[in-house]
């Protein structure tokens, strides 16, 4: 695994960005949108923009499950910014999906080839 620091820069500032334009909404969940969706946008695209894999059908993989579950996150996030809806719903919601993304992530990467 190999670590590209500006392509990793870059998406952390992709995800702030959008995470701005969440916050931005005037939605009634505005600031756990724009925490929430930031750590996720920049967990999602960090790995899959960022990060080089030695095996190729590891990295595919990988670069597909993030790329998945960063739109999912993007829908999720604008959802709760527009609808209002509780927090606790965001809150565990958007945690579900993230703890499934590691879950997921984590095991493409330990597997054997």
């Amino acid at each position: 695994m190999n670590v590209h620091p500006i392509n990793s820069l870059i998406a952390v500032f992709v995800s702030a960005l959008l995470s701005y334009g969440l916050w931005t909404m005037e939605g009634p969940l505005q600031n756990y949108v724009a925490v929430g969706s930031f750590l996720y946008f920049s967990a999602t695209l960090a790995p899959a923009i960022g990060v080089d894999f030695v095996h190729a059908r590891r990295a595919v993989n990988l670069r597909l499950v993030c790329w998945v579950f960063f739109v999912i996150a993007l829908f999720i996030n604008v959802l709760f910014a527009l609808l209002p809806i509780g927090a606790t719903l965001y809150i565990i919601g958007s945690a579900v999906t993230f703890l499934s993304f590691v879950f997921i992530a984590n095991g493409l990467y330990g597997t054997r080839q």
